[in-house]
């Protein structure tokens, strides 16, 4: 029996241990949040909706799809537009479009409509006050003034969308409700009650099958034929107060991957994301949370480049004395952006589709002077950006240099197209016979993924 013990134990020593899961890597995307539990993109135009829990005030805050990147909605600085600590948010900063005082009846982010049946919501932004239960809606881009729909929903604890964009909401109460209209009347129609249910998500085009996440930690899978069990972690979960299983997100690759992934505040106090495939549970990312037990954030969301996207709160200390939200360097009081190795879709989808640069050139410029054409130029996300120009004297044209540059989305980039010492004399022997020589510049753009934008020309009139 000792051989065999010792020849077992060498065995073990040579089978090769099962690798731990890797951290998935994140990128900062949007900044400055207090505790973003709910948030959105449009499915129309990519544009992001945050409603974010607040100290002074709760609020909504809205971000273009082009300017959505490197964000900064200003916690701590600032609780919607009051000042909380008096510091100064870095750019670009971006103040909210709706606000309210806080008290129990805090922010529960929405969606934009975009839901086939609800024709006389299209565009208008969809929110809940937890307390009081009731719904309220904004103008396009979340615009107020704000208007109660009359519709109430007993603790109301997210939204959400299915495959074409219908929309459901949910109830900490147990109930789930598909939201319609009747005679431009938000309505709501339950389609089963639950363990405290928070989010609902669905696989692209799917309408006939939702997966619903319950906050003490079990994952729910609904069909018009009946409601099953996906997976239980209720062992894994700390679901005290603010903490619990807080989303789920279908991966759009789930008919052939068969992905979820889920984001939930573990035994430790920590944030944890995994990755469910053919019921076998991975971790993917584990964000350090032991300060408090609030402010988790909760919002797993798939964008539109196919990208997974998680809201973070900023760990939960009254106040972020430690400015967590703020600092770049930290993951806490943010939206991050996850790369789970789902292709982007064709195009990129709406948040990456490259539209046309926006281009300010001066109509007239001292060119000689600055020995260079100037042209301010903006992209509507990050973009490799080439430009030429042509030197036009009476009848000759002189080609000048071609200029590339890497463009941050949403910023204006100041781009000079310097001349020649060639150019430099013909034009200052041009302007001494009193001529009229103009530039005309020709910019296009490329993204990332290889999408061109239309060939964009700009004329310029030279000054002595």
């Amino acid at each position: 029996m000792p051989y065999l013990a010792t020849a077992f134990l060498i065995l073990l020593m040579l089978i090769p241990a099962a690798p731990a899961a890797a951290q998935a890597s994140s990128e900062v995307y949007v900044k400055g949040m207090r505790n973003p539990y709910r948030w959105s993109f449009d499915r129309q135009t990519g544009d992001i909706y945050v409603g974010d829990v607040g100290g002074i005030n709760e609020e909504i805050d809205y971000l273009p799809a082009a300017s959505a990147r490197g964000a900064n909605l200003g916690w701590n600085c600032f609780s919607g537009n009051s000042v909380q600590t008096g510091c100064t948010p870095s750019a670009p900063y971006f103040p909210p479009t709706y606000q309210y005082p806080s008290s129990p009846d805090v922010v529960i982010g929405g969606y934009t409509v975009r839901d086939p049946s609800l024709p006389s919501f299209a565009g208008q932004y969809l929110f809940g006050r937890f307390d009081s239960g009731a719904i309220m809606k904004l103008g396009p881009h979340a615009a107020p003034p704000v208007v109660d729909t009359g519709l109430d929903i007993a603790s109301v604890s997210g939204f959400g969308e299915d495959g074409v964009g219908h929309l459901y909401a949910t109830s900490l109460a147990g109930d789930v409700y598909r939201l319609g209209e009747i005679g431009g009347t938000l309505t709501k129609t339950p389609i089963d009650s639950l363990n405290q249910p928070v989010s609902i998500s669905a696989a692209p085009g799917v309408t006939n099958e939702l997966f619903i996440a319950e906050k003490p930690g079990r994952l729910m899978r609904w069909t018009p034929s009946g409601t099953t069990e996906a997976l239980d972690i209720r062992t894994l979960v700390e679901d005290g107060g603010e903490q619990g299983l807080l989303s789920v997100a279908v991966s759009p690759d789930y008919a052939t991957s068969h992905r979820i992934f889920i984001f939930y505040v573990d035994n430790g106090g920590d944030l944890q994301l995994d990755e469910l495939r053919y019921g076998t549970r991975t971790p993917v990312l584990t964000i350090q949370h032991d300060q408090a037990d609030n402010h988790n954030g909760g919002q797993l969301l798939f964008g539109p480049d196919n990208a997974l996207y998680l809201s973070t709160g900023d760990g939960g200390t009254q106040g972020d004395p430690e400015g967590d939200a703020q600092n770049p360097n930290s993951p806490l009081g943010k939206i991050l952006r996850i790369h789970v190795g789902v292709e982007p879709p064709p195009g990129g989808g709406p948040a990456n589709d490259m539209s046309a640069p926006v281009v300010f050139a001066p109509r007239r410029q001292r060119v000689l002077r600055r020995r260079a054409v100037i042209v301010y130029v903006r992209c509507s996300e990050d973009c490799t950006l080439k430009v030429g120009g042509t030197l036009l004297i009476a009848n000759r044209r002189f080609l000048l240099p071609r200029v590339r540059a890497a463009l941050v989305g949403g910023r204006r980039a100041r781009i000079p197209v310097r001349l020649r010492p060639r150019e430099r004399q013909r034009l200052r022997r041009a302007l001494w016979r009193h001529r009229h020589p103009r530039v005309t510049l020709r910019l296009r753009a490329s993204d990332a993924e290889g999408n061109r934008s239309p060939l964009v020309r700009r004329s310029v009139r030279v000054r002595r």
